[in-house]
């Protein structure tokens, strides 16, 4: 498996990757893995002793040389049976079966919300589809965008939905939640996005709405993540904003102090308008955070019945849920109370069984 993403921010995929592991690593008495990446990983996983990271460097850890020029000289070197990609590219000369893991096709389909590199790697994305043995999606969504662009895809998708870690649960301790409104300097009451700062994410407009419902109710915006890319054109929108005294950027925010996060805000917002499935959506819930989210893409299939959905496109319909939230004790009970009834159907353990059931697919 491939893991260099875990050099990065703990955000999104590098998430997916770490929890995948480490249940792989509960559940899987019999397989060896591989963990190849071009970079040290910053951080430890204590991941069985079957799990083996293997740095590779040559012909140079730069530019995906070493992806597409040492990686298949050292997978046959170590004689491993199977390669899982989990953002979903596959080295051009793949020595064993293929699977890749397709979060979403936003960089071939929408590339112009990406890194030029992200974007670029998107024109060979029908390639890597072919080369696949085996294809996973996190959702029902991203599986019918597949075979709808790509139809002959068709019969090696499988729709593995993504789990929601233990830690996130309701916090109630006074302390820590003290302690955390003291570290990121919360307001009383507020309005919580959480997420990459992306195009995608919709924060322009979420803004927009603030400003429009900011006035009748007493609620801030806190905006948590790390910065992504393309995201100037949201820090002067947020710098020269009439309410810019109620928002606040906390930045990343470690993964540790999520649930007292999320357990502190009235609600999350997370009106973004592409996600091949929405992590923050099901983590909230799992809190027993009231959710307000979008009515597209994967959103209303991870969020079923248990979170208020409106169009990510309108400014009116975003504020006009951020007004209701705001407003009625009763809707955020009802929200609160079905979101941990359906966090309750994700878990790492069920995304982990269903992985090794597509591996075992791929190898026969």
């Amino acid at each position: 498996m491939k893991i260099s993403p875990l050099t990065v921010l703990k955000a999104g995929i590098p998430n997916y990757i770490i929890h995948l592991l480490k249940t792989l690593s509960d559940i899987d008495r019999h397989n060896e893995y591989y963990l190849y990446t071009n970079r040290p990983v910053p951080f430890e996983m204590n991941l069985s002793d079957r799990f083996k990271i293997v740095t590779v460097s040559l012909p140079s850890p730069h530019l995906q040389l070493w992806y597409q020029a040492g990686l298949p000289l050292r997978m046959k070197k170590d004689g491993i049976q199977l390669f899982h990609d989990p953002v979903y590219p596959l080295p051009f000369i793949l020595p064993v079966p293929g699977v890749i893991t397709v979060h979403d096709l936003s960089n071939y389909t929408d590339p112009g919300v990406h890194r030029f590199r992200s974007s670029l790697a998107g024109r060979y994305f029908p390639m890597y589809l072919r080369k696949a043995r085996q294809i996973i999606t996190d959702s029902l969504f991203t599986a019918s965008e597949l075979e709808r662009i790509f139809p002959w895809t068709a019969h090696k998708i499988n729709v593995i939905h993504l789990g929601v870690a233990d830690r996130f649960h309701r916090i109630t301790c006074k302390n820590t939640l003290e302690s955390i409104r003291k570290l990121y300097n919360l307001p009383p009451r507020f309005i919580l996005f959480l997420g990459t700062l992306e195009p995608r994410k919709n924060i322009v407009r979420l803004l927009e709405a603030f400003s429009h419902s900011c006035l009748s109710m007493p609620l801030s915006l806190v905006i948590t993540g790390g910065l992504g890319w393309k995201y100037d054109k949201l820090l002067k929108i947020i710098a020269n904003h009439p309410n810019k005294d109620k928002i606040h950027l906390t930045g990343y925010v470690e993964d540790a102090h999520l649930p007292a996060l999320l357990s502190s805000a009235e609600f999350l917002a997370y009106p973004s308008i592409l996600e091949g499935f929405g992590l923050p959506v099901l983590e909230a819930m799992a809190c027993g955070t009231p959710v307000l989210t979008s009515n597209v893409s994967s959103l209303p299939e991870i969020a079923g019945e248990a979170a208020f959905l409106v169009d990510p496109n309108s400014v009116d319909s975003i504020s006009n849920g951020i007004n209701l939230l705001s407003q009625s004790d009763e809707l955020k009970k009802d929200l609160s109370r079905k979101g941990l009834e359906r966090a309750a159907c994700f878990s790492w353990r069920k995304t982990a069984r269903k992985t090794l059931e597509v591996y075992e697919k791929a190898i026969e």
